[in-house]
């Protein structure tokens, strides 16, 4: 289990960023008394939720219209 700390430095963020997606909900973690745990599949499952696609460019013409 990682920490929040670790997490941030795995993912190259500060601390606040990975407590901030813990407090949206969107990295779900562990709660042990005041210490928060993050397992590597929530992590995984964290990075797979923010993955973001990038469409190939397809050649096209820009049209412009003319008043």
């Amino acid at each position: 289990m990682l920490t929040v700390k670790q997490v941030a430095e795995q993912l190259n963020v500060s601390i606040g960023a990975v407590y901030k997606a813990i407090q949206n909900g969107s990295l779900e973690h562990f709660r042990f008394g005041s210490a928060i745990r993050i397992t590597e599949e929530q992590l995984t499952d964290y990075l797979d939720q923010t993955r973001v696609t990038v469409q190939p460019e397809t050649s096209r013409r820009t049209q412009f219209k003319h008043l």
